[in-house]
This record gives structure tokens, sequence and C-alpha cells, in this order.
């Protein structure tokens, strides 16, 4: 439990460096191309993982920074046990101490004593501080597990009554996407009353596209094949096993409010992308703004928590998406290759300069060690100059 609390403390510090740089540097350039946003989202979501891990492997002097811990947090018997080492390594070395007044040894005995209940009291609270903490985290993570779970249990119950789609117009369209997409075969094709937006759902052969029932009889033939295209970008592109992913480490990482700020600036990189992707399979970015502003008319509020990827979760957003297609082209990005590459070297490159987190007391240690054999020096220089 001790390193399992110790991994979360440099967790915390190292994912709010990661995902701090990320929102500092996107604030700084807003007009980034999403493609690249949501890159740096996902390598800041995976070095907040990969460096506390690299760093449980690492002694804490091969950083090339180091943030002070309290003792409490990360155990209290390491440094004691450092220091009771230490001095018995001294002892056998040191000099014959000459004799002194038994008064005087009697009150470093009762001080020496007293710091050692101290020390014994703190080791024996920290293990139970320990297991507490690390118990309600596990709770508090199974119980966040378990409701996204339910989330997805009351969409599927919500979807119980979708029928197949027999629209020729639709299938056409599907069809021609598909092909495009290089997608095994087209996604199965359904339509609910009761639902607000287009959703992207299941992998592999069982993928399919749910839509309202008003959308083949309020969108024309252009908007309908930019619903579609949005949709089966996502299959194109596997969202449904990356926003699955991302929710559940939203779950589990719950103490970190960044992951949960990550994740929205992800999904909205998403829904961009697909947007221009839909938008250039049909040559028409008005096609695309004319289908998000009708399906901004349809949102209700239960679309707000669906699980899964679809066209709209919230009327601003789509808003906002309206204007871009409109207004941008979108600023360039890198080639896939070179941003791969660019990738994986930052995560390789990150353990090295991700800070240690180390108790407070062990810095100090180390200090004390320093100035001791500064003065151990010091003393041999002097008494080889009494020599002399």
């Amino acid at each position: 439990m001790n390193e399992l609390m110790a991994w979360l403390l440099a967790f915390l510090v190292h994912s709010t460096l990661w995902c701090g740089i990320a929102w500092l540097g996107l604030r700084l350039f807003p007009r980034t191309h999403p493609r690249l946003r949501e890159t740096i989202w996902y390598t800041a979501l995976a070095a907040s993982l990969i460096t506390p891990t690299a760093r449980t492997f690492a002694s804490p002097e091969a950083a090339i920074w180091r943030l002070p811990a309290p003792s409490f947090v990360v155990g209290a018997e390491r440094p004691h046990a450092e220091g009771e080492q230490g001095e018995h390594d001294r002892a056998n070395v040191v000099a014959p101490i000459p004799a002194r007044p038994a008064g005087e040894i009697r009150g470093e005995r009762e001080a020496a004593h007293g710091e050692g209940e101290a020390a014994h009291s703190d080791a024996a609270v920290s293990p139970a501080w320990f297991r507490s903490a690390g118990a309600a985290w596990l709770l508090l993570a199974c119980g966040l597990l378990a409701f996204y779970l339910l989330r997805l249990a009351m969409l599927r119950r919500r979807l119980l009554h979708r029928e197949p789609v027999a629209n020729p117009r639709a299938s056409r369209a599907l069809a021609r996407l598909s092909r495009r997409a290089e997608l095994d075969s087209p996604p199965r094709l359904t339509e609910c009353h009761t639902l607000g937006s287009p959703l992207a759902l299941g992998m592999g052969t069982r993928r399919e596209i749910c839509v309202p029932v008003r959308a083949f009889h309020e969108l024309d033939d252009g908007e309908l094949a930019a619903l579609l295209g949005h949709e089966v970008a996502h299959h194109r592109r596997r969202d449904t096993i990356r926003l699955g992913t991302l929710n559940v480490l939203q779950a589990v990482f719950f103490l970190q409010p960044l992951f949960r700020l990550a994740v929205r600036e992800v999904r909205l990189a998403t829904e961009e992308q697909c947007d221009d992707w839909a938008a250039s399979q049909l040559e028409d970015r008005f096609a695309m703004a004319s289908c998000l502003t009708e399906v901004a008319g349809w949102v209700v509020r239960r679309d707000r928590s669906i699980p899964v990827p679809c066209i709209g979760h919230r009327r601003s957003q789509l808003e906002l998406r309206v204007r871009r297609l409109l207004n941008e082209r979108g600023s360039p990005h890198p080639p896939t290759v070179v941003r791969r590459m660019s990738v994986i070297g930052l995560l390789a490159l990150a353990p090295l300069f991700a800070p240690a987190v180390a108790p407070a007391g062990d810095l100090r240690h180390e200090d004390g060690h320093a100035s001791e054999h500064h003065d151990e020096l010091g003393d041999g220089s002097d008494a080889v100059g009494a020599q002399e």
C-alpha cells in the first residue's frame, strides 16, 4: 500500500505538470489543428501514466530536479532506517570516544529514547493512513466505473426499440462513404424515436450507426450524407474504443481534475476531425455546417450524458463547430509519420525531465550526510596539521 500511495502522489504531480503544459501551449496557440490538438492531449495523458511508473524503478538522485513530499505521505520508516544504518557505519570507523560524565551519558540516552518512540509512533500511524486513503480511492474508483457501466446500460435500454433503416438514399450514401473510409463492410444503419443525436456504436463486424427518425424527413440529400459521413468517420478512427478508454481513465483517476479537461478537449478535437472528413468527402463544407445546425435543434438534455461518440453533446460546441466550418480552414498540421515519431521521442524523454517526488526527510538526511562528511574531512585535515 505504501508503494501505491507513493505512485499516486507522483502521478498527481506529473499529470499536473504534463496536462498543465498541454493546456498552456494550446491556450497560447488556439488555432492549432484539431489533429495536432488531439495528439498533444493524448501525449500528455500517456506521459502522466508513464513517468510516475518509470520513477518508481529509478533512484531519486537520478532525477534532474526533485520535489519534497511530507514523510507521512510516503512513509516514515525509510529515513529513520537509513539514519540508523549511517550511524552504525560511522560508529565502526570513528575512533573511540573519550570517557564522559555519567550524567551527560544518561541524558543523551533519554533523549535518544524519546526520539525513537516518536519515530516509532509515526511509523505506526503511517501505514494506517495509507490503508485508509488507498481503500477510499479504490472504493470511489470502483463506484465511478460502475456509474459509467450504468450509463451504458441506460443507453442500451433507451435504444432497445430501434429498427433497421430501409431508406434507399441513406443506404446508397452509407455504402459509398464506407468504401471511401476503407471499412470492411458498411455499418448497420438503424433509427430510433427516442434519440436526439446520431450515434456510432460497436466495433469490428458489429459497427452500427443509429440516427433519429426525423433525420430522414428533415434533411436533404447533402445534409443526410454529411450526417452519415460524420458517423462513418468515427468508425474509421475507431473512436468507440478510444472514447471508452478515456472514460475508464477519467473514472479511475478522478483525483486529477485535469483528466476531465483533457477528455473534453480530446472529444471536441475528435468531432472537429470527423466534421472535416465528412466535408472533404462531400466537397461541401456548407452541407456539413447546415447538418450541424439542424442537429443542434434536436439535441435533448439526455443526449449530453451519452457515453459513446455522437455528433452533438452540447449546443454550444455545435455552434463553435459550425462557425469553424464556415469561417476557418484550419491551420496546417505535421504529417502522420512526423507526428508519431515526435510522440515516441517525447514519451521516451519525459521520464528524464519528470521530477522525483521524495520525502522531505530524505532530502534533509542527504544534506546532513554531506555536512557530516565535510566536518569529517575538516577534522582529518586539522589532525594532520597538528601532527605536522
